[in-house]
């Protein structure tokens, strides 16, 4: 009980994650630079380590790199293999193919340029920077808090979110869960081969606890009363605005300062997205 206690007064505001993410999307939308969404992707990868926690929806942060990793992967493949004629200096010729009139612009293959790979790096980078931005809110953040902080009206939409947003970590769990099982049976838990044996498990196990979800709310009288109870309210204290300050004052500066030096730039936006870590 004390050891919880503790934890609720160090951990942040439910609502803090997620207006701290917001802050980060505004300043990686509005500084459009590769070098701010390689900034912000390094950031948030080193303030969850240093979050570090045993909560089930922290340990979906691992499966959140290896989607960011893969879609960074599909989106240079698409970009190299797939795109529209760009100028630049080639770089190296890849076969192409013949598409049909229908799509008109569009290149299978052929020639790629600087000017197409930097751009699907540019749109690469972007992308992995937004999946870490979210993963990072998701993965410190603790979905039942925040349901206990939203408005009476809006509590079937919140149950709803941190629903959806907890099966993420969930199927994290429930993988990790049958891949110690295999290896304990002296069975591969890795490779192509074993995604049918892995992912049916989850499935069932998935599909198991929605419907003990369901049961455990109608058991609860969800839906059947009006107004539902509401916990204790968590209180907006000095450190979380402290902490919100700094991704705010950088995006003040990317307004006040365009013509800052790119790598001025990365480091500001550096320290504002750690700097929750460094606050407890």
């Amino acid at each position: 009980m004390i050891k919880t206690l503790r934890a609720s007064r160090e951990s942040f505001h439910p609502l803090f994650w997620w207006l701290w993410a917001l802050s980060l999307l505004v300043i990686l939308l509005v500084s459009d630079s590769t070098l701010i969404s390689i900034s912000i992707s390094i950031g948030a990868v080193a303030l969850v380590l240093m979050k570090r926690s045993n909560t089930y929806w922290y340990q979906s942060f691992r499966w959140s790199l290896r989607l960011a990793t893969l879609a960074f992967a599909l989106r240079m493949a698409i970009g190299v293999i797939i795109g529209v004629p760009m100028p630049g200096q080639v770089l190296f010729t890849i076969p192409s193919i013949k598409l049909p009139d229908l799509f008109v612009g569009i290149r299978l293959g052929g020639d790629v340029t600087s000017q197409r790979l930097s751009t699907a790096f540019d749109e690469a980078t972007l992308l992995v920077a937004l999946i870490l931005i979210f993963a990072a809110a998701s993965a410190l953040s603790n979905p039942h808090e925040l349901l206990r902080v939203l408005p009476r009206k809006y509590y079937g939409i919140g149950l709803a979110t941190v629903i959806a947003s907890s099966v993420a970590p969930q199927s994290a769990r429930s993988i990790e869960r049958v891949r110690a099982a295999r290896r304990l049976r002296g069975e591969s838990s890795t490779g192509i081969v074993s995604l049918r044996k892995v992912g049916t498990p989850v499935l069932e196990e998935s599909l198991e606890r929605s419907i003990d979800l369901a049961a455990s709310l109608e058991s609860r009288g969800y839906g059947y009363f009006p107004n539902p109870s509401r916990y204790r309210p968590h209180n907006w204290r000095p450190r979380e605005t402290v902490a919100l300050a700094a991704p705010i004052y950088a995006l003040i500066f990317l307004f006040l300062v365009p013509a800052a030096s790119s790598a001025l730039l990365a480091g500001l936006v550096v320290i504002a997205v750690i700097t929750p870590g460094f606050i407890s």
